[in-house]
C-alpha cells in the first residue's frame, strides 16, 4: 500500500537535512550492530547505539521504531520507565530543556532522547522530539513520535489534537479525522474539532478529485508523447525511468515506479531488485518499505493461484499439499505486514481487522481475540468484527460469549451486508443446537430460511428441530 499522501497526489516535502552516503553508511552499521546487541541482550549498548543513529537521521523511521522497541523491552513494558529516578531525574532535566529561544532543534531532540533513555512512555519528551522533526522536516519521523505518544494515552485531547495536525497536514485525512473525533469527544465544545472534521472530509474529497484528474492527463500525455533519446529512438517508459534513475539515484518516485511496473508484470524479482535499491538510497523511506510489503504480498498469491492451478490439474496428493503450504505462507506473511501496519498506524481499525482475520486463520485464536476486539468500534464492518470475535470464541470453547457475539453481529448486519448476515445467523443457529437452546436455535435458522432456503442445511436442521420437538 503506497503512501496514502501519495495516493492522493500531494506533494510531500522534502524528509529532513541532508545525510551524506558516507554518513548513512556509518549510521547503519551502527543500527545494525545494535540490533545484534538488543537481541543477545545488551540492550544498554544498544539504547546508545540507536541514539546516535536518530540524532544522525532524525527522518529514519527505522532508527526511531528501534530505538523505541529496545527500551520497552529494557523495562520489560511496563509503561513508566525507570520509576521515581526516572522522574527524579526527568524533572530537572525538564526544567531546562525545552527553553529554546535559537531553536535548537538538534539539541531538543538530544535532550528527549536523554529523558526516553529513563523513561520512553514520557509524553511531553515524545511530543518535543516530534515538535523538533517538524521543524526539521522529517514528517514521517513527526508521526512516528506523535502515534507513540498516542500510544501512551490514546484518549488524550492535546496528544490527538497533534496528530490530527500533522496527519491532515501530511494528507492522511482519514486518520485526522479519527484525532479530532477523539479531541471533541474530550472537549464537546471544541469549536477547532468540529471544524477541522468538516475541513477533513472536504479536503479529502477535493484531492480525490485532483489526483484522479492529474492520473488521467498524465496517461493521455503519456499514450501521446512518444520519448525518445538523444538519437530519436523511441524509449519504453520503463527504459525511461531506469535513465532517470540513473541520473538521479535520489529520485524515489522514479524507483517506486519502476518497482510498480515490474510488479503489475509479475518481475517480482526485477521489483525487488529495484525496490532494495530505492530503500538504500532513502534511508527506508515509508513509502518505498510498503510498496515493498505489497509486492512480497502480490508474489505470494501469484504463487497461490499457481500452485491451486496445479492442484486443480493434477488431482494429486502432492499438488494439494503444495497448494495448502502456499497458502499457509500467505497467510504467514500477510500477518507480519498488517501486523507492522497496525502498529504503523493504530487509529486505522482496518488493519487490526485484516489482521485478526489472519490469526484467526492461523489458529492463534487469543490474539485474534485481542485484535478484533480493538476493532469493534469500525462503524463500517462491525458486524463482521462481531462474526469473527464468534468464530473464535467458539473455536475456544467459551460458547456464552461466542454466542453473545453472533447477537450482536445480526443486530449490527443490514441488507447491505447480507452474505455476512446469512453467516452470522446459521452460525447462532448451528451453535444453539449444539448447546440444546432449540427454540433460540429454531429463531435464527428460520430467519435464515426466509432469507436463503437453500442456505448449507439449514432446511435439514429445521427439520431435525421440528422431529426433536414433536419426539419431546
Amino acid at each position: 500500500m503506497a503512501d496514502e499522501s501519495q495516493n492522493l497526489g500531494l506533494q510531500t516535502p522534502p524528509q529532513g537535512p541532508a545525510v551524506t552516503p558516507a554518513v548513512r553508511k556509518r549510521l547503519q552499521t551502527w543500527f545494525n550492530h545494535g540490533q545484534e546487541k538488543s537481541a543477545s541482550g545488551g540492550l544498554d549498548y544498544a539504547t546508545d547505539l540507536f541514539v546516535q543513529c536518530v540524532e544522525g537521521d532524525p527522518a529514519s523511521l527505522d532508527y526511531l521504531q528501534a530505538f523505541l522497541k529496545n527500551l520497552y523491552k529494557k523495562y520489560n513494558n511496563n509503561k513508566k520507565g525507570a520509576g521515581f529516578f526516572a522522574g527524579f531525574k526527568g524533572r530537572a532535566t525538564k526544567a531546562t530543556q525545552w527553553a529554546s529561544p535559537q531553536k535548537d532543534w538538534p539539541a531538543v531532540i538530544k535532550n528527549g532522547l536523554t529523558l526516553l533513555k529513563l523513561n520512553p512512555w514520557d509524553t511531553t519528551a515524545l511530543t518535543n522530539i516530534a515538535a523538533a522533526c517538524e521543524a526539521l522536516h522529517c514528517q514521517e519521523a513527526q508521526l512516528g513520535w506523535l502515534r507513540a505518544a498516542l500510544e501512551v494515552d490514546a484518549k488524550d485531547p492535546d496528544i490527538n489534537r497533534l496528530c490530527a495536525l500533522a496527519l491532515g497536514k501530511q494528507g492522511h485525512f482519514d486518520q485526522a479525522i479519527v484525532c479530532w473525533a477523539r479531541v471533541e469527544k474530550a472537549r464537546p465544545n471544541d469549536e477547532e474539532a468540529q471544524r477541522s472534521i468538516s475541513q477533513m472530509q472536504v479536503e479529502k474529497t477535493t484531492a480525490q478529485i485532483n489526483h484522479r484528474s492529474e492520473r488521467e492527463a498524465a496517461s493521455a500525455a503519456a499514450e501521446k508523447a512518444a520519448e525518445t533519446d538523444s538519437g530519436g529512438i523511441r524509449l519504453t517508459r520503463q527504459q525511461v525511468l531506469q535513465q532517470t534513475i540513473a541520473s538521479n539515484p535520489a529520485d524515489i518516485d522514479a524507483y517506486l515506479e519502476l518497482g510498480e511496473l515490474h510488479t503489475r508484470e509479475e518481475r517480482f524479482n526485477e521489483a525487488e531488485r529495484i525496490l532494495r535499491s530505492a530503500l538504500e538510497a532513502s534511508g527506508g523511506d515509508l513509502r518505498v518499505r510498503e510498496q515493498y510489503e505489497e509486492l512480497h504480498l502480490k508474489r505470494s498469491k501469484a504463487q497461490v493461484a499457481m500452485a491451486e492451478r496445479r492442484a486443480s490439474q493434477e488431482n494429486t496428493d502432492e499438488a494439494r499439499s503444495l497448494h495448502q503450504r502456499m497458502k499457509g505462507e500467505l497467510n504467514r506473511l500477510e500477518i507480519e505486514v498488517f501486523r507492522a501496519r497496525s502498529d504503523r498506524y493504530p487509529a486505522m481499525t482496518s488493519w487490526k481487522i485484516e489482521l485478526g482475520i489472519r490469526l484467526k486463520r492461523s489458529g492463534n485464536f487469543t490474539d485474534a481475540i485481542k485484535t478484533l476486539q480493538e476493532a469493534r468500534n469500525d462503524v463500517k464492518r462491525k458486524g463482521l468484527v462481531l462474526l469473527e470475535l464468534g468464530e473464535c470464541f467458539q473455536q475456544i470453547k467459551q460458547y456464552k460469549l461466542a454466542m453473545t457475539n453472533y447477537v450482536l453481529a445480526i443486530e449490527a448486519l443490514t441488507d447491505k451486508d447480507l452474505d455476512t448476515r446469512k453467516k452470522a445467523l446459521y452460525r447462532a443457529g448451528v451453535l444453539a443446537m449444539g448447546l440444546d437452546e432449540l427454540e433460540t436455535a429454531e429463531r435464527w435458522l428460520s430467519e435464515l430460511a426466509g432469507l436463503e432456503f437453500g442456505y448449507r442445511d439449514v432446511a435439514e436442521r429445521l427439520d431435525k428441530i421440528a422431529s426433536v420437538r414433536h419426539k419431546g
